[in-house]
Order: C-alpha cells, then structure tokens, then sequence
C-alpha cells in the first residue's frame, strides 16, 4: 500500500485514475535360484525381477511432468516473479495441476486487495466532497489547487505516479494540502511570495532599496 508485483498494470496502478493524478513406479524383487520346470513366462518375469534388483539404487520415485504457469489476465506479476514461482513449484515437486491452484491462489489474493483499494478510494472521495471547507460547491476550485500544486512542484512526475500507483492521489488529507498549496499560488502567499515578488529579479528581491 512482493514475488514482485509491477507489470501489467505496473501498477496495477491499483487506483490509477485518482482524483488527483487523473491519470509412482513399481520394481520387482523375486528370488531366481531354481528355475527348472518353471514356465518361459515365470522365467521371463523372473529376468525382470533380476533387472529391478540390479537397477534398484537407480531408480528414482516418479516425478511431476515439467510445466510452466502462466499468469492469468488481470495478475500483474513480471517475468522474475513468474520464473521464481515456477522455480518453487519445480522444487517442491508439485504438479501441474497443484502449480495452477498456488497461482489462482494468489491471483485471488490480489483481485481481493484490489477491491478493497477501490472501495477506500471510494470513501475517500465522498469524504473529501462532504468536507465543510474543500468540497460541496468549492469541490471543483479545491481540486483544481490541488492538481495546480502537484503539476507546479512535482516537474518529474514521480509523486504523481506515487499517488496513482497507491491510491494515495484521493486521499482526503493529500487532496487537502495541496489544495492549500495550490491556493497560495494563484495569491502568491507562499513563503517568500507577495504581490508578484516571484517575478521580480533576485537581486531586486534581496535590495529593494538600491
């Protein structure tokens, strides 16, 4: 609000679009000695049974056939994340069909986590427009402060990004302050700022007498 979850949505941006940034095997083990009057099946299976003995330390247990999990639509997992999962999966022994159900596991996991994001940035956005002093009929010139300061101070565009990819970017108390922000600006009361001080040359600012 870790396999590590950035693509296909790198971001899933969970809350893209925020107010503010609107944007087994068997073996034998019979015993040979005295094969006389024995039939050629007895024999012949008495021949495997010398195999299995002599190959015995050989043997391995049967193993799952090898797999690759593929992300289903809509999971943002990146391609190490998906090679760590299918490394674990061939470490453990699991099979296919045990792989799928770890990924659809998770996948659920994260469709969940995402609904609840939506749901906050739901409520965080009705908190913000019932807000005695941001929202109601100063909704529309509260937000347009706010996006003002975030456009003015954030020329990067990485706390834009931080904001969206969180959610963060409908956070009440955000929204808020960079309303406030915003809203210096356009009266130039911002610390250091006065009746278009900003506009005046440095040394104008620092010798208003000479």
């Amino acid at each position: 609000m870790d396999t590590e979850i950035t693509n296909g949505a790198e971001g899933a941006e969970a809350a893209a679009g925020t107010l503010l940034t609107d944007q087994p095997g068997n073996q034998g083990n019979n015993d040979t000695s005295g094969d006389g009057g024995k039939s050629n099946a007895d024999v012949s299976g008495n021949d495997e049974a010398d195999k299995g003995k002599d190959g015995a330390d050989a043997v391995k247990p049967n193993e799952p056939e090898p797999f690759e999990l593929i992300a289903p639509d809509g999971y943002p997992i990146n391609d190490a994340g998906l090679k760590g999962l299918n490394d674990l999966c061939r470490s453990a022994k699991l099979t296919k069909e045990q792989g799928e159900a770890v990924m659809q596991y998770m996948a659920g996991n994260y469709s969940t986590w995402q609904e609840q994001q939506q749901a906050q940035g739901t409520a965080w956005i009705e908190e913000f427009k019932a807000d005695k002093d941001f929202g109601g009929d100063k909704f529309d010139a509260s937000l347009a402060d706010a996006k003002k300061a975030l456009a003015t101070f954030d020329e990067s565009g990485t706390v834009s990004k931080m904001l969206a990819e969180t959610g963060y970017g409908n956070n009440p108390e955000v929204l808020k302050i960079f309303a406030r922000v915003g809203k210096a600006l356009g009266e130039d009361k911002l610390p250091g700022m006065s009746g278009g001080a900003a506009d005046k040359p440095l040394e104008d600012r620092f010798y208003p007498n000479m």
